[in-house]
């Protein structure tokens, strides 16, 4: 009996084993496997497990990891429950519905190419940096709301003490569950993504219920940059990079010409994030437009934690500066990137200047030719 059960321990050890085997790469990677079945266009995704996942994101440690699932086309995505360990095991599968292309019917058996044709798969891997507030937590913390909340109804004496009551703990219940995700939401690091165009010489597996699956397969996780085409990456990497619109409106007697900036969103690679991250503060942006030097107007953005990818209103984050035709020469614009630490101090993460002696000058040659028309580009932070 000793000699079967060491014997089936091995057995389980083995299996475990070669879960995470993967190719024998060092670097990041995922595990992944997929059943399809051909009639329904029922696909299954069972997310297998990582392994080699990074454990510290700038000073915070990672204390599990998650992966979110989608295919493309389709709306449908899922999340994985959460791991604590680098080399997580999930075994989780979760269902979508492809939409192959319209082919035409024949009386021919199912062309599966056809079927998988233009989909692909993409796992998101994210680290928590915090672990997150437990069932017994939220409870407390909804109690705590509940009993404010009835000493606040007993006092004002409502028609209906009941449904009062009733409303108001429903309201702090659900604003304390968007403060609970919201600071998930913060927490969360993007570890990079896998992404595997399907093929259908690999559903080569007979499966139950006239399933056909796929063997294991092993995807590197590639860290998401901001995914530019930039001539200069050295200076995309080190800073980030923030997408603008200029617009300049001409007057008909050349007093009151405008030159408006937006801000769209702000993009930069996983490395300069971490590096952000050191001086513990939330970020902020200001967009500045001078003239004659003189700073005249500004737009300055909500506190926001760092990221590589933000995006703002366009309505709000805009700001506007009425000037005399003649005066065009002497405007400029200047943009910065910035934080206020727990000490007061400002830090300058990254600037940018665009007006005709910049880097930037063609295309602020080209919106003062072109009145109306607006010009997006890139802009990259020093």
């Amino acid at each position: 009996m000793a000699f079967s059960l060491s014997k089936l321990k091995n057995i389980l050890n083995n299996n475990k084993d070669s879960q995470l085997t993967g190719s024998g790469s060092l670097e990041p990677e995922i595990g992944f496997k997929l059943s399809l079945h051909p009639i329904s266009k029922n696909l299954f995704v069972t997310v297998i497990g990582a392994r080699n996942l990074p454990s510290f994101f700038g000073l915070s440690r990672a204390h599990g990891y998650l992966v979110k699932v989608k295919v493309f086309p389709g709306e449908s995505k899922y999340e994985t429950c959460l791991q604590e360990s680098s080399s997580p095991v999930w075994n989780e599968d979760f269902k979508f519905q492809l939409k192959p292309k319209d082919v035409k019917k024949t009386n021919d058996k199912i062309d599966l190419q056809s079927q998988v044709a233009g989909h692909f798969l993409s796992l998101t891997i994210y680290a928590l940096l915090e672990s997150p507030r437990t069932d017994s937590d939220k409870r407390k913390s909804s109690k705590t709301l509940d009993a404010k909340t009835t000493m606040n109804a007993m006092n004002e004496e409502p028609k209906s003490k009941s449904s009062l009551l009733s409303s108001f703990s429903s309201f702090k219940s659900s604003k304390a569950e968007a403060a609970v995700q919201k600071s998930v939401l913060e927490k969360r690091r993007t570890v990079g993504a896998a992404t595997w165009n399907f093929d259908s010489k690999l559903f080569q597996n007979d499966l139950k219920n006239g399933l056909i699956g796929t063997p294991d397969i092993w995807r590197p996780i590639n860290a998401i940059a901001s995914g530019l085409n930039s001539t200069d990456t050295r200076r995309e990497n080190r800073k980030g990079q923030l997408e603008v619109t200029l617009l300049y409106s001409g007057s008909e007697d050349g007093f009151n010409d405008t030159i408006q900036l937006t801000v769209n969103r702000l993009r930069c690679s996983v490395q300069t994030m971490q590096e952000q991250e050191q001086f513990k503060a939330p970020l902020y942006l200001k967009a500045t437009i001078l003239e004659a030097n003189k700073a005249e107007c500004y737009w300055k953005s909500d506190r926001f934690v760092p990221t590589i990818s933000a995006r703002w209103d366009p309505k709000a984050a805009t700001v506007k500066l009425n000037v005399f035709k003649v005066n065009l020469n002497k405007v400029s614009i200047y943009i910065s990137l910035g934080c206020k630490t727990k000490m007061a101090k400002k830090e300058i993460l990254g600037k940018a200047t665009i007006d005709d002696k910049s880097a930037y000058a063609d295309s602020w040659s080209e919106v003062l030719r072109q009145p109306g028309v607006p010009k997006t580009f890139w802009v990259n932070f020093e």
